[in-house]
């Protein structure tokens, strides 16, 4: 089982700082690099962000349930999973729990506006 962080730039802003990502790897997320990237513009790969981001999503292997997932992720980045962030942007955090054969489980927690 693994769960898949997505972050979205909600409101115009990245809720996931650069010590949350590396807080987020410290905990045993593998985190996606924009520097790592294959498909990136030359200037994202130079610079390794994009949109000012270091990375927008990261994966949990080895993860039970969703739910402690969002307790590590929390616990790591000080982010609140249900922040609502913009409600015409939608929500800044998206979680997203997979089998061992990558089958869609649930996704959570959800934020309400």
């Amino acid at each position: 089982m693994k769960v898949e962080y997505s972050s979205n730039n909600s409101g115009g802003s990245w809720w996931v700082d650069d010590a949350g990502w590396y807080a987020l790897e410290k905990a045993g997320w593998i985190i996606d690099w924009v520097k790592d990237r294959k498909d990136q513009w030359t200037e994202e790969r130079e610079t390794g962000r994009w949109l000012g981001a270091l990375a927008t999503s990261a994966t949990l292997p080895n993860c039970v349930s969703l739910s402690d997932a969002v307790d590590s992720f929390e616990s790591a980045t000080g982010c609140c999973a249900t922040d609502s962030g913009c409600p015409c942007c939608g929500p800044p955090h998206h979680f997203t729990l997979y089998d061992d054969n990558d089958k869609y489980i649930e996704s959570g927690p959800n934020t309400h506006y």
